[in-house]
């Protein structure tokens, strides 16, 4: 334990962790922002291709679970923000598998890389844009974020036309997008807030809600029935 204690304490004081814990905000976010749609996908089709049922969601919530104490603890040593974080992204991936696993729906690597795109344009963007009109920033987070909404909506009423895993996959991905573009927004604006820790933060948050829309579609049997209305004057069963 006290090994360990002496290896958190040089590891949060290294030159590494100290830039990180003070600059670059943007950069650390729109960097944990990939590393989190990349977990998304890989923790998502492992769960799916060994998991069973709900185990995914299940497996989930226990990551989110152990990631508390270890969010708690980055009072003391920061540099556990990122690992609290790290599960959440795991945990993610693994409830948004039990939609998959439950309904039958296989999905593969390419399929849920080019679903994500939509949201990959907007982060990248936001951060382009970020980076080089810095005096622009709630006009760039504002369009950005009405952009991913218009999205958002379009990729829910395809899902409920067709259930293509493109369409529920983008959907979660812009979904966390949303998490992002406030992430961006609240650290540009406020310079004495630890960005690490609202990455913390906002894994948490995105675990919660994405775990709550993953139990409400399930509950109902039948993927999106609640949600299903007429698009264009003619509604579609999903499959």
């Amino acid at each position: 334990m006290e090994q360990l204690t002496v290896f958190l304490n040089k590891l949060e004081h290294s030159k590494m962790f100290y830039k990180v814990n003070k600059t670059n905000k943007v950069n650390i976010i729109f960097l944990f922002y990939f590393i989190s749609l990349i977990i998304w996908i890989i923790s998502l089709l492992i769960v799916t291709l060994i998991g069973e049922s709900f185990s995914g969601l299940i497996e989930g919530i226990v990551l989110m679970l152990i990631a508390i104490p270890i969010h708690i603890f980055g009072k003391k040593f920061k540099v556990l923000y990122i690992f609290s974080s790290l599960l959440n992204f795991i945990g993610c991936g693994f409830s948004i598998s039990g939609y998959y696993l439950l309904k039958g729906i296989s999905v593969n690597f390419l399929e849920l890389l080019c679903a994500a795109l939509p949201s990959v344009f907007i982060i990248s963007l936001v951060y382009i844009m970020l980076q080089k009109f810095s005096a622009s920033k709630k006009v760039t987070l504002f369009i950005a974020t009405i952009i991913n909404f218009t999205l958002l909506v379009f990729a829910v009423v395809y899902w409920i036309k067709t259930g293509e895993s493109f369409f529920s996959f983008g959907f979660f991905c812009l979904f966390a997008s949303l998490f992002y573009l406030y992430l961006f927004g609240i650290s540009i604006n406020h310079d004495e807030r630890y960005i690490l820790k609202d990455v913390s933060y906002i894994s948490f948050g995105a675990f919660i809600i994405i775990s709550i829309v993953v139990i409400a579609i399930l509950s109902e049997g039948d993927a999106l029935e609640l949600l299903d209305f007429d698009v264009g004057g003619e509604g579609k069963k999903k499959k």
